[in-house]
């Protein structure tokens, strides 16, 4: 029986597969060299033929190959406009340290000014970073002592708590805060609780108009504020003598032909994470473009492998019958390819390549994280671990284990993934079950929104979705789509031929298209 070599090259990776008769008798795939399409990617999949029949000691003696261009798939962050807040200024949210469980409105004063001050007015006490803890606290129990109403205090250095336990009058205490700025505004207000308890004041748009003394049209101003300030536990807003120009929000210029959009704010706001704990002022989009050059045809694998190579001329009908041989499917199951650069959805007589999959994942990890794109693409695959110590962790389902090997100490707290390094720290923003919430909303949006497009336009009413290539192997993907699509939609991943899995869907259809359209030209000769 004739061996046949299915070849697959795609943008990332080269799959193939070896076959005696439909039997799969050997596969494998290895990294795509000078990009699909071109003569060095040609000879990278020869020589990995060439290796697979050696090691099994077969004669490839026919090949099938779909030549086709590449799809360039470009993945770009555009930061969004902020949301004006006109005289009202977020001066701080969060703090190392803290102390006091109060809110209250002042004008800001310099420390060492306290004693000229108005009898009867309240300020927040300012401390420059040049005012040590015991100084500051010495001039604030002397000012409230001559009779100073203050409301709270902020320091330019990390000394809260130790101001705090010097006072003789309780007061909210903040550290870490930029005091020229403070200065520079007319009042302040400040917050902070004690705890695990959120901020009640500054997330209150009416307390806001009220202790500003806020218009009817600065309204929309505090409604932002207090937005933003929820799931804090301290902060520091300052209302400035006038504001700015009002300039109309300008909506960021976005590419012509096919985009995919995803708002980082949309994946925050489905995840419900705590606001400050991932970045929401940017979106991320990718777009595709074809390539001009023709891709390298058949005959330059024939001569690189030294036999037949029966061309087939689609790909995306390779995919199908490939995925097809996948045990237990329907008959109406629509093909999702899953891609770095794009989603390929084929139906039985359409298909439709979208931009925008684990490369747009990976863009929208590292922007909400502010991360390396490295790093991302590892934080963004699977569960992580919290370093509690340097040998023990705890996985997002509360379990613990001890490590083999210590961590860094300087990772305890963090968020840690597995990357071929060991454990890669990647956030101490976040805990491990908000972390998880957030990835698994992203894949809903980014991959999950793609793919739910794609079926509608080519499959509508299908049932079934069968996921194939490399991002069928996420565990977690195959999950968000089941619940993006619904309960009346069957979502699996292939096994093509019963036997290899996700990944070789378009190789293994290549042969089953070779052998058909070989055996349909055999009958045509011989009646």
């Amino acid at each position: 029986m004739t061996v046949w070599a299915g070849v697959d090259i795609g943008n990332a990776t080269t799959e193939v597969v070896l076959c005696r008769d439909r039997d799969v008798v050997a596969s494998g795939r290895t990294p795509t060299r000078g990009g699909k399409g071109s003569p060095r990617a040609i000879q990278g999949a020869a020589q990995l033929i060439r290796r697979l029949a050696d090691k099994h000691g077969l004669t490839v003696e026919r090949a099938a190959f779909a030549p086709t261009p590449p799809v360039h798939s470009t993945v770009e962050r555009v930061r969004l406009q902020a949301r004006r807040t006109g005289r009202l200024a977020i001066v701080l949210r969060s703090a190392a340290t803290t102390a006091g469980d109060a809110a209250g409105v002042g004008v800001p004063v310099p420390v060492d000014r306290l004693a000229s001050v108005d009898s009867g007015e309240s300020v927040i006490a300012c401390a420059a970073a040049e005012f040590g803890y015991a100084e500051v606290a010495a001039l604030v129990n002397d000012a409230v002592a001559a009779g100073c109403d203050i409301a709270a205090v902020l320091t330019a250095n990390d000394e809260a708590v130790l101001i705090s336990n010097r006072l003789n009058k309780a007061l909210p205490v903040v550290d870490d805060v930029d005091v020229q700025q403070v200065l520079a505004s007319t009042l302040v207000a400040v917050e902070v609780r004690e705890g695990m308890s959120p901020l009640q004041r500054l997330t209150d748009p009416f307390w806001l108009a009220d202790a500003f003394a806020l218009g009817d049209d600065e309204r929309a101003d505090a409604r932002t504020v207090a937005d933003q300030l929820f799931d804090s536990v301290c902060a520091v807003v300052t209302l400035d003598a006038q504001a700015d120009a009002d300039e109309p929000l300008s909506e960021p210029e976005l590419p012509d032909g096919l985009v995919h959009i995803v708002q980082l704010a949309d994946i925050a706001a489905a995840a419900n994470v705590r606001r400050g704990a991932v970045a929401v002022d940017s979106l991320v989009m990718a777009t595709m473009g074809g390539d001009d050059v023709s891709p390298a045809d058949a005959d330059a694998l024939a001569a690189a492998l030294g036999v037949p190579v029966t061309r087939i001329d689609s790909e995306a009908a390779a995919a199908r019958a490939g995925a097809l041989t996948t045990p237990g499917l329907p008959a109406d199951v629509v093909v999702v390819d899953v891609g770095g650069g794009t989603v390929d959805v084929v139906a039985a007589g359409d298909r439709v390549v979208l931009p925008g999959a684990g490369q747009l994942l990976t863009a929208a990890t590292a922007a909400a994280l502010d991360i390396s794109t490295s790093a991302a693409e590892y934080a963004k695959r699977a569960e992580a671990v919290t370093a509690v110590t340097v040998q023990l962790v705890e996985d997002e389902h509360g379990r613990r284990r001890f490590l083999d090997t210590p961590i860094d100490g300087r990772s305890t707290g963090w968020l840690l993934t597995a990357a071929p390094s060991g454990l890669l720290p990647f956030t101490a923003a976040m805990a491990a079950a908000e972390w998880r919430s957030w990835r698994l909303a992203a894949k809903r949006l980014v991959i999950g929104g793609n793919v739910t497009r794609g079926v509608q336009d080519v499959g509508a009413d299908a049932t079934a979705v069968l996921l194939v290539g490399g991002g069928a192997g996420d565990d977690e993907l195959v999950r968000a789509l089941a619940e993006r699509l619904g309960h009346d939609v069957s979502v699996g991943r292939g096994n093509v031929a019963g036997e290899l899995g996700h990944r070789f869907a378009v190789a293994y259809g290549l042969v089953v298209l070779a052998m058909a359209g070989t055996a349909q030209a055999g009958e045509a000769a011989a009646g």
